[in-house]
């Protein structure tokens, strides 16, 4: 009786590794070479490299936190005299109003964005891009306040807008006017600093 023998194409099919070894040793092998590089990478670095790329990303985490004091703005009560006084940057440019909060995650109780605008009208705005949860306040060209949009909603781009024609616009925290007991018919008026 003759035994039947593979035929030799068969043979070399069971020799080879399959495609997942070969794509798993590739891995691991190419792993190996990435780890001894980046020690070597690391064991010849240049101290002074090392220390400014540190100190440039160290002030650009701080940039982003920095508040720029241009006036103080104060709400008067509606007795007339002052009920709160806050710090705030002005945006009036294009640019500066377009950029306004966006990207700024956090600001203290007593800071705000003023956007000053060169006429009075219906306005709209929005929180794209805008990490912060807000109270809008809008103010008519007499510094009067027409509509206050409460804790609006972080990276909406739904239209937040104003009930009554404005001029001025004043971002705070979200819950900042009921904290204060800001609301509208209250006046805003504010002085800038001698050297803006």
């Amino acid at each position: 009786m003759s035994k039947s023998k593979n035929p030799p194409e068969q043979t070399k099919k069971s020799r080879l590794p399959s495609p997942l070894l070969i794509i798993g040793g590739t891995i691991l092998v190419l792993a190996v070479i990435f780890l001894f590089l980046s020690d070597a990478i690391l064991d010849n670095r240049d101290p002074a490299v090392t220390r400014s790329l540190s100190e440039r990303t160290k002030q650009n985490d701080t940039e982003g936190d920095i508040f720029r004091q241009d006036a103080v703005l104060t709400f008067l009560g509606d007795d007339g005299k002052p009920l709160m006084t806050i710090d705030v940057e002005i945006a009036e440019s294009e640019q500066a109003r377009t950029q306004g909060l966006m990207g700024r995650d956090r600001m203290a109780e007593q800071q705000g964005m003023l956007f000053i605008f060169p006429d009075e009208t219906f306005r709209s705005f929005w929180m794209a891009n805008t990490p912060l949860p807000l109270d809008i306040i809008f103010a008519n060209d007499a510094g009067t306040i027409v509509t206050i949009q409460r804790n609006t909603v972080p990276y909406s781009e739904e239209s937040i807008p104003s009930t009554a024609p404005a001029r001025y616009v004043i971002e705070v925290n979200a819950g900042f006017c009921d904290r204060h007991g800001i609301h509208e018919g209250l006046t805003a008026q504010w002085n800038r600093k001698e050297n803006t």
